[in-house]
């Protein structure tokens, strides 16, 4: 009986350290799961303190790190500051003249325009078609993407007017208030722009992610205006019918900072609705040149006018302000075994650019007195006049569809 109930405790015993042991690796498998869970979601700071960290919501592939995506947009511009022309009418003006001992009355009728009261005439750009392109790669350590991204897009629209006597137009882009039976006018916007962007996608719940990021951004601008003004026949003079040539060109360069924030909420099946904000100040570098070509006259035999009549230039740097907006809808999918993944999304997106139009806007409403001392010591004995330049300073704004295909591989 003794030796009976000492084998039933040593059994007791090995059964207790057993269940002790299996309940002892138990605990170890289950605190490490949870070790792994919390540095999933937590992260140290500089400060080495432990606190949250949110889950990464990029597109997280099998064996590889790259992205790159391709875009086509859409695209509608305004531009303003293309103005070239207004319009107006002729009046009759008759004049009574007396001469003579017996105060003979003569009468004539002189042709002049009247006071403004038409319409203003300028370019209005249609609908054009660019592309972006990017490439970008997922860091390993803490999830940092690395995105560059280039867009392009080339518009142009060019406007024909006409009018006969008595309606004319009166020119807005030239040195001179020319009086046009015709003008034609052409605007060209050519837009290259690359940024670098450093951003991290993380969750904030279970149906909505952010993406900040911060970026370099370059931007090259080139703005074209060629005028022609046909001078009207409304009296008979050398000019009528002859054309007379303008072109304003506007080059900016543009560098600096961008910040921006891009959200997405996941309604299901893979579909998601989009969201992006971003704006940047750039430090630009402008060149701008006006130059007008008049047609060529024979006065005399010795004389000609005409020809290269006016050309300046113009270099100088400002701040120019930029935003981005775009909202839209997306679907994106894993593929080959999570090897790669697919995302697409279109949307109405907006690029708008401040005081980017700095074409010269020139006249000689500016003369020299004759009396002035300064005007005869510079050899003007009869007077002249001086040009009058400003700068027009309006915006440039794009808007329209992007529709943009990314692939994870």
């Amino acid at each position: 009986m003794k030796h009976l109930f000492s084998r039933l405790s040593l059994g007791a015993a090995s059964i207790f350290l057993a269940a002790s042991s299996y309940a002892y690796v138990d605990m170890n498998d289950r605190l490490e799961t949870l070790e792994n869970e919390m540095q999933e979601i937590s992260a140290r700071n500089p400060q080495n303190t432990l606190g949250a960290g949110f889950t990464t919501s990029r597109p997280t592939t099998v064996g590889n790190n790259w992205f790159s995506t391709l875009s086509i947009i859409y695209w509608h511009p305004k531009m303003g500051g293309t103005e070239y022309a207004y319009t107006n009418t002729l009046d009759n003006i008759v004049f009574t003249v007396s001469r003579g001992p017996n105060q003979q009355t003569n009468t004539f009728t002189v042709q002049r325009p009247n006071p403004p009261h038409g319409d203003v005439k300028a370019n209005d750009f249609g609908w054009d078609v660019g592309l972006k392109a990017g490439i970008g790669y997922k860091t390993p350590h803490d999830n940092w993407d690395v995105f560059a991204r280039y867009t392009w897009i080339n518009a142009e629209d060019t406007a024909t007017n006409r009018k006969d006597v008595p309606s004319i137009m009166i020119a807005l882009k030239s040195l001179s208030a020319l009086i046009a039976g015709r003008v034609k006018s052409n605007v060209n916007i050519d837009y290259n722009n690359i940024e670098v962007e450093l951003a991290r996608a993380y969750f904030l719940s279970s149906k909505f992610s952010i993406r900040p990021h911060i970026d370099m951004k370059a931007t090259w601008l080139d703005l074209e205006q060629n005028i022609t003004y046909t001078f009207s026949d409304y009296r008979s003079t050398s000019f009528s019918g002859l054309d007379f040539k303008v072109k304003h060109d506007c080059k900016i360069w543009g560098l600096g900072p961008r910040a921006g924030i891009d959200g997405k909420v996941f309604v299901g099946n893979g579909f998601s609705l989009h969201g992006e904000i971003a704006g940047s100040i750039l430090y630009g570098y402008f060149k701008t040149r006006h130059k007008e070509n008049w047609p060529l006259l024979q006065r005399s035999e010795t004389v000609t006018v005409g020809g290269k009549y006016y050309s300046i230039k113009d270099k100088f740097h400002q701040f120019i302000p930029f935003v981005q907006m775009f909202m839209g809808l997306g679907w994106d999918s894993f593929l080959n075994n999570d090897r790669q993944h697919l995302s697409l999304k279109a949307g109405y997106e907006v690029q708008y650019y401040w005081r980017v139009n700095q074409m010269s806007n020139v006249d000689q409403s500016l003369s020299y007195s004759t009396s002035s001392p300064i005007t005869r010591a510079n050899g003007f004995q009869n007077g002249g006049f001086r040009t009058n330049s400003q700068k027009l300073s309006e915006d440039l704004m794009f808007y329209g569809i992007t529709g943009e295909v990314r692939l994870d591989f």
